[in-house]
């Protein structure tokens, strides 16, 4: 019996414990706020992103399943400004922006288009470069940390975010280890319908004394889109830019 009773008493002190540990474990766990406060240290400090008001990328864009390579070139202002363009060998030049309040693509095979509803606030949260590098807290209606998970083979945080203006839900992966952002999961809207987009965020590199990731890899299905950035200029961009294209111009109602 007294051994019944010691295996008893130590039943309860290890379940007494793992509690414990786990009580300790959940307040040990940082917020979503002290997350992205080490990823913004981490890539160089809020002060030097805010004195931004444009970025340039010159990149190289892949899609290996097609065996496509292009050329490309991605331009950001504030607030809400894009212009991407992609030069594709025997296809030609694919552009996407907005200009803040539109948002358009023209391409040799579908010609000129206006985006609108989800699609277009969607275009204009992805211009919003200083909300996706410093997650600026006005822009969400909520952050919150979902634990620590194994993520690109390495411990990251979880933090579901999800868009104040849009509604749109997504979840950002921020190693343990360096703070950084290491990769994203969301939804996108095309003329095609809503696909699921998983994101590696890799290769962190110095430009004007802000650290920019040069890799990324975008899973959607069995598409993978592979951008290798090349160059980042800080406040280069001319602001025509971001101007509304000639083609687009007749679409949009006066």
């Amino acid at each position: 019996m007294q051994s019944l009773s010691f295996v008893r008493s130590t039943a309860r002190v290890a379940v007494a414990l793992m509690l414990g540990a786990s009580s300790l474990a959940a307040q040990a766990l940082p917020t979503a706020s002290q997350v992205i406060d080490k990823h913004v240290t981490a890539i160089g400090g809020r002060a030097g992103f805010e004195k931004l008001t444009s970025i340039k990328q010159i990149a190289q864009m892949e899609i290996p399943a097609v065996g496509i390579t292009a050329d490309a070139e991605i331009s950001m202002g504030t607030p809400f400004k894009m212009a991407m363009r992609v030069n594709i060998p025997q296809i030609g030049e694919m552009i996407t922006g907005t200009d803040g309040e539109h948002a358009w693509s023209v391409n040799a095979m579908q010609g000129p288009r206006l985006m609108a509803g989800k699609e277009l606030q969607q275009t204009r949260e992805q211009a919003d470069f200083l909300g996706g590098m410093l997650f600026v807290a006005d822009r969400f209606s909520t952050m919150t940390n979902e634990g620590i998970v194994d993520f690109n083979g390495e411990k990251a945080y979880k933090i579901k975010m999800v868009r104040k203006d849009s509604g749109n839900e997504s979840w950002h992966y921020f190693s343990v280890a360096s703070g950084l952002n290491i990769g994203s999961e969301s939804a996108t809207t095309t003329e095609m319908g809503t696909t699921q987009v998983s994101t590696l965020i890799k290769d962190y590199k110095v430009f004007g004394g802000l650290k920019f990731p040069t890799r990324s890899e975008a899973n959607m299905g069995p598409q993978t889109i592979v951008l290798t950035v090349k160059d980042v200029q800080l406040n280069a961009v001319a602001a025509d830019a971001f101007a509304v294209p000639a083609a687009i111009q007749p679409l949009i109602k006066k």
